[in-house]
């Protein structure tokens, strides 16, 4: 009777400790929500422009090249369909210095560096040909 105790007290200690564990690694997310995207793209123009957003680590590694076609009061977003789940970004972008270039219809470009983490994400407005005000939000 004892063995079968002890083996039944060391699974119940087992899974109290996965299920801990659990919630140690996502109380952040509880407390703060979702990840933010990377970054976020809005045209306040009234004609189409065309964006390249390229994202270097702070290597000066290239992560992100992708270039996006907006028309006038268009917004988008980096992932546009959100994250798959909560660690994704931490992966692909996790905390630390990154440098972003954006290049406005081939012939104006403006860089941004800075701090990110999973709860601030890098704006660009564009106001016209020459014009882009980067920010930066937080939640």
């Amino acid at each position: 009777m004892t063995r079968k105790k002890l083996i039944i007290g060391i699974v119940v200690l087992i899974a109290a400790v996965l299920i801990i564990k659990e919630i140690v690694a996502y109380w952040p997310y509880f407390m703060m929500g979702a990840p933010l995207g990377v970054f976020g793209i809005s045209n306040m123009d009234s004609t189409n422009h065309s964006v390249n957003v390229q994202i270097f680590d702070s290597n000066n590694k290239l992560l992100l090249n992708e270039t996006y076609d907006l028309g006038p009061s268009q917004r988008l977003y980096y992932p546009e369909k959100g994250w798959k789940d909560v660690y994704e970004r931490e992966k692909l972008f996790p905390r630390g210095d990154y440098k972003f270039v954006i290049t406005l219809d081939d012939s104006f470009t403006k860089t941004h560096q800075g701090v990110m983490d999973a709860w601030n994400v890098v704006d660009f407005k564009i106001y016209g040909n020459r014009n882009i005000i980067i920010g930066v939000m937080a939640s």
